[in-house]
C-alpha cells in the first residue's frame, strides 16, 4: 500500500512539473507582468483587477492547472553519505566500515484546502537491517489554523501524525541533521513524529525582518513560541502497546527582541509512560515504566554565527526499554553545545561547524557506573544552493568502560573499541 501511494506521489510531482509555469502566472500574486504591475502602482488598476487580467491571459495560454491541483506544494529532502569509520565492539575490538548510503528520502506533498485549513504528507524513504529500502509515512496531518488569541498568534494544530514540539525546533537551528540525529535523539530516547494532536503558535506576532536579524525566518515569534501536544508516545514508526498517552511542551523565550533578537531561552518537558512492559515483577511493578524529560536550551541566532548550548534530564524513553534488570526507568542526564560560523568568503555560503555531546545512560549508577560517553563532531559546510549543501565532517566517540553504544543500556565490563568516522554528505532539497 505504502509503495503504491509513493509511486502516486511520484505521479502527481511530474504533473506539477508540467504545469508549473501556469503555478507561476495564475497563483503567484508577487510576480506580476511589468506593464500590469504598473499600472496597478499608478491606480489604474488594482491589484485584484491585475491578478484577473493575469489569470485570463494564463487560461488562454493553457497554463492554469486543474482545480484539484491548484495550491499544492511538492517538496523533497535527502541525504547521499559516504563514511569511513570504525564502529565499536564490546572488549576494545571493533568492525570497519566503507559505504555509500542514501540514509533519508522524505517525498512531501502540502495542499491548501480553505485558507484556515491545510493539509501535509510525508513519505520517508529508509534503509532496514537487511539493506532493503521501505517507505513509511513520516507525517501525515490535518493542519488547522486558528484566529489570533491576544498574545498568541500564528497559531497552527496538527491532528494526525505530526511533530513533536522538540525536535523540528532544534533542527531549524542547528541545520545539519543529514549529519546525524540531535543529542537527546541520538541518545535513544524519542524521535521527531509521533500520532497525536497539538497546538503552537508564537508570543506577539512576528519578529520584525527576522531573517536580517537573526539569519532565520522559522519559529520567529517576536517574543517567542510555544508549542503542546498529546501524542501515543511510541513515535512514528512503532506500534502503540500500552493505553498511556503522553503530553509535551515547549516554550520559547525571546529574551532581548529589540536589542538581541537572535537570543532566545527554551524548555522542553515530556510526561507519559513507556511503550512496553517485558522485564520486572507483575505484582511489584504493575505499571509501565516511567517516561519523563526535562531540557532547558540557551540559543543564539545571527546571520554570521549559530551558538546552542542544552542539558537535560530524562527517565526512561519511548521504547519503554530504558529500565533496569526489575522494569523500573533509569535516570539519564546529558549536555550538548553547538557551533555554525560562516565564514566570510562564497558570499558566506561556506560554514565551520563543531558539536559536543555528554550523556550518561545511567546517572544514578543502578546498572553500572562508567556509563557515559563524549561525542566530538567538527568540519565544514558548503551551503550551494538554498538548502542543497556538501558537508565534509568528522566524528569520534569516547565511552566509559560500562557504557553502551548509543541507544543501548549499559553492560558491565563492556568496554567499547574505538568509534570514529569521516563522513561525506549530500543534502538535496527542493
Amino acid at each position: 500500500m505504502k509503495k503504491t501511494l509513493f509511486v502516486l506521489l511520484m505521479a502527481a510531482t511530474l504533473v506539477l512539473g508540467v504545469g508549473i509555469a501556469g503555478v507561476v502566472l495564475a497563483e503567484d500574486h508577487g510576480q506580476q507582468d511589468p506593464l500590469i504591475d504598473r499600472l496597478i502602482r499608478k491606480g489604474i488598476l488594482t491589484e485584484q483587477e491585475g491578478v484577473e487580467i493575469q489569470k485570463e491571459e494564463a487560461k488562454d495560454k493553457g497554463l492554469v492547472l486543474p482545480k484539484g491541483l491548484r495550491g499544492i506544494k511538492v517538496g523533497m529532502l535527502a541525504y547521499i553519505d559516504y563514511s569511513n569509520g570504525v564502529t565499536p565492539e564490546s572488549h576494545d575490538s571493533e568492525s570497519s566500515y566503507n559505504h555509500f548510503r542514501l540514509t533519508r528520502g522524505y517525498l512531501t506533498v502540502k495542499k491548501e484546502l480553505l485558507p484556515w485549513m491545510h493539509t501535509r504528507i510525508t513519505i520517508d524513504t529508509h534503509q532496514d537491517d537487511t539493506g532493503d529500502y521501505k517507505e513509511r509515512i513520516k507525517y501525515l496531518y490535518a493542519e488547522l489554523r486558528p484566529p489570533d488569541l491576544g498574545p498568541f498568534t500564528d497559531m497552527k494544530s496538527e491532528i494526525g501524525i505530526g511533530h513533536i514540539p522538540w525536535l523540528d525546533f532544534e533542527e531549524h537551528i542547528n541545520l545539519y541533521r543529514c549529519q546525524g540525529t540531535m543529542a537527546v535523539e541520538r541518545a535513544g530516547t524519542f524521535n521527531s513524529a509521533d500520532a497525536g494532536v497539538s497546538l503552537r503558535g508564537y508570543l506577539g506576532g512576528k519578529l520584525e525582518d527576522a531573517e536580517e536579524n537573526t539569519g532565520s525566518h522559522y519559529y520567529d515569534g517576536r517574543h517567542g513560541s510555544w508549542h503542546l501536544g498529546v501524542y501515543n508516545g511510541a513515535g512514528y514508526h512503532a506500534k502503540e502497546v500500552n493505553n498511556n498517552k503522553v503530553v509535551e511542551g515547549r516554550l520559547t523565550w525571546r529574551v532581548l527582541p529589540d536589542l538581541v533578537p537572535g537570543l532566545q531561552l527554551s524548555y522542553f518537558g515530556k510526561y507519559g509512560e513507556g511503550n512496553s512492559k517485558d522485564k520486572g515483577d507483575e505484582e511489584e511493578y504493575p505499571d509501565y515504566p516511567d517516561y519523563m524529560v526535562n531540557l532547558g536550551m540557551l540559543s543564539y541566532e545571527h546571520p554570521w554565527v549559530v551558538l546552542t548550548g542544552q542539558y537535560f534530564q530524562t527517565e526512561g524513553n519511548a521504547k519503554g526499554k530504558w529500565v533496569d534488570t526489575l522494569g523500573k526507568a533509569l535516570a539519564t542526564e546529558g549536555y550538548s553545545c553547538y557551533a555554525n560560523v560562516k565564514l566570510p568568503v562564497l558570499d558566506r555560503k561556506l560554514s565551520v561547524i563543531a558539536r559536543y555531546d555528554y550523556f550518561d545512560q545511567d546517572s544514578d549508577d543502578k546498572l553500572a557506573d562508567a556509563s557515559d560517553y563524549e561525542m566530538y563532531i567538527g568540519g565544514l559546510a558548503w551551503n550551494v544552493y538554498k538548502g542543497n549543501m556538501l558537508l565534509v565532517m568528522y566524528e569520534q566517540t569516547d565511552y566509559g568502560k560500562n557504557a553502551g553504544k548509543k541507544g543501548k543500556l549499559p553492560e558491565i565490563d563492556n568496554r567499547l573499541g574505538d568509534d570514529h568516522k569521516v563522513q561525506v554528505v549530500w543534502q538535496i532539497k527542493f
